[in-house]
């Protein structure tokens, strides 16, 4: 046989295994990043096309002040979200004539409509000592929140409504997983057609 001919197949067959190893790779699943069966949630899917994005505490804390400012910018009151080792809402409020800091914190919880569920841990209302159910209906009560964003007193709660935020025309996002200690934080975006 011919060197050359002999050489060309040796080539054609590494180019083979090659692509075949390629492929192999690409659609067998990684070990250890399968989730925790105990820990995964059922998501509900929106219509169309979908990609989940993991993002950084920075990027969703970014991504969210750009549209709580956008909501509410005729409001004279500031509010602003933090993501740290947990979910921090904070604003003014204005008690008998006197501008007062209030910072909450919440644990957050994905719900199965993709939703984040904020579970308020504390409050601080400047020096005063007020109960969290007092506090988120002076929040409500006094601060004009976007339409995504329920405060719900009695329950302690903060539900901020993901697929309610207005995206461009046909775009939604879900959480899929809010894991603040392991910064695992993941959207799933659809686009419908």
């Amino acid at each position: 046989m011919n060197k050359w001919r002999a050489a060309f197949l040796i080539s054609l067959a590494l180019n083979i295994i090659a692509i075949l190893a390629f492929f192999l790779v690409i659609t067998i699943p990684a070990q250890g990043h399968n989730l925790d069966k105990s820990s995964a949630m059922k998501i509900t899917e929106a219509d169309g096309n979908s990609l989940v994005v993991n993002v950084t505490k920075e990027d969703f804390e970014g991504i969210a002040n750009t549209y709580i400012q956008k909501e509410m910018d005729r409001s004279p009151v500031p509010l602003a979200l933090a993501v740290n080792g947990d979910v921090s809402l904070s604003s003014e409020l204005e008690v008998f004539g006197v501008k007062l800091p209030i910072l909450l914190r919440f644990d957050p919880f994905v719900q199965e409509d993709g939703n984040l569920l904020l579970k308020q841990k504390s409050v601080e209302v400047g020096m005063l000592d007020i109960p969290p159910e007092s506090a988120l209906k002076m929040l409500r009560d006094s601060v004009e929140l976007p339409d995504f964003m329920e405060v719900l007193p009695k329950e302690e709660h903060v539900l901020l409504k993901l697929t309610e935020i207005p995206f461009e025309e046909g775009i939604s996002i879900q959480a899929t997983s809010f894991d603040l200690k392991e910064d695992d934080i993941r959207l799933r975006v659809t686009i419908r057609q």
